[in-house]
């Protein structure tokens, strides 16, 4: 993977952690869950693209 698909996926890291700040002040389980699960993916690909 090049730096700019890695530089991809860490941006949208980063705004899924903040999507689930948002849902961790609102107290909202559900949506903290599935973005858990974006959160788990992303973080994935980008540790598989060190390799």
């Amino acid at each position: 993977m090049n730096t700019k698909q890695k530089a991809v996926l860490q941006s949208k890291l980063t705004v899924y952690k903040v999507y689930y700040q948002h849902a961790e002040r609102k107290k909202d389980q559900k949506r903290m869950e599935q973005i858990e699960t974006f959160i788990d993916e992303l973080q994935e690909q980008i540790e598989n693209s060190d390799s």
